[in-house]
């Protein structure tokens, strides 16, 4: 009778502790997939994050006075659902399409220019002081002193 209620006990206390690691490894992997939103990221702001992510890349490619190529051209700016629909129209299309061209510019230019850059993070910061200004401390690391 002892032996069962050993065994029994030894069994109960496995269990328990495979449950406990279970719950710490569902807890630990549903920190790491929360997104910086806590109501949720919206195609606009992870698109944008993603412009960031890229355009901190090249900053130091600018520097060196490299030639860029292949850029992306997010034009899925004007199409991304944004967090707030009510940010979407004709001042925010005006912003995005300015952004666009800032990219275009800043490709075509015979070496990375610096001016063109800036000119680029310029469209960022003019837009984020229209509509969403949180990123703007982020985007002004983005610049590159001339």
């Amino acid at each position: 009778m002892a032996g069962k209620l050993i065994a029994l006990l030894l069994l109960s206390t496995f269990l328990i502790g495979c449950q406990s690691d279970q719950k710490i490894k569902e807890r630990n992997s549903a920190k790491t997939k929360h997104p910086i939103n806590p109501n949720g990221d919206s195609e606009l702001a992870l698109l944008m994050r993603d412009m960031f992510e890229e355009s901190d890349s090249l900053k130091q490619l600018v520097a060196d006075g490299k030639s860029l190529t292949g850029l992306k051209k997010y034009k899925d700016i004007h199409s991304a659902v944004p967090t707030d629909p009510a940010v979407k129209g004709p001042v925010f299309e005006a912003f995005a399409q300015a952004y666009v061209a800032s990219i275009n510019e800043l490709e075509s230019a015979d070496s990375a220019s610096i001016f063109k850059f800036n000119s680029m993070v310029d469209k960022c910061m003019n837009c984020h002081t229209e509509f969403c200004p949180g990123p703007k401390k982020r985007i002004k690391k983005l610049y590159i002193e001339e």
